[in-house]
């Protein structure tokens, strides 16, 4: 029953703004080939990083200029079109999600011990979802 619901709960997220905004990203994204070629290089620069680290190869300037590299090459991938939109989607979606599970997580915790249950502020942005 309560798998169920969660199966149902997960239905309803994915059909929220929150949800939809992440499902057209993540196509549009998909479809894009230079979105794509940027993640790969990415990707394949940190592994060769991790394997010169594992072989202790790497000198303290190597170490820097990579990482300046690398911060430039992740700061490209979120300001390219498909691949920045997707970014901004997966972001926003984690937020909404962890606010439910904020939400949850609150109201079991008030059921099982109400007496250390919060007060309410009237401020939604430090809710953790008392109702």
């Amino acid at each position: 029953m309560v798998e169920q619901t969660a199966r149902q709960l997960a239905e309803e997220i994915l059909k929220s703004e929150y949800g939809q905004a992440l499902i057209e990203a993540k196509k549009a994204y998909d479809e894009d080939p230079a979105a794509k070629q940027l993640l790969t290089e990415y990707v394949e620069k940190q592994e060769a990083f991790q394997n010169k680290l594992a072989m202790g190869t790497i000198t303290d300037e190597e170490k820097d200029a990579y990482y300046d590299e690398m911060n430039k090459l992740n700061n490209d991938i979120k300001i390219y079109g498909t691949s920045g939109a997707l970014y901004k989607a997966e972001n926003e979606f984690n937020e909404y999600t962890q606010s439910i599970i904020n939400i949850i997580t609150a109201a079991l915790q008030n059921a099982i011990a109400p007496e250390n249950a919060d007060s309410c502020t009237g401020s939604c942005g430090s809710c953790a979802g008392c109702h």
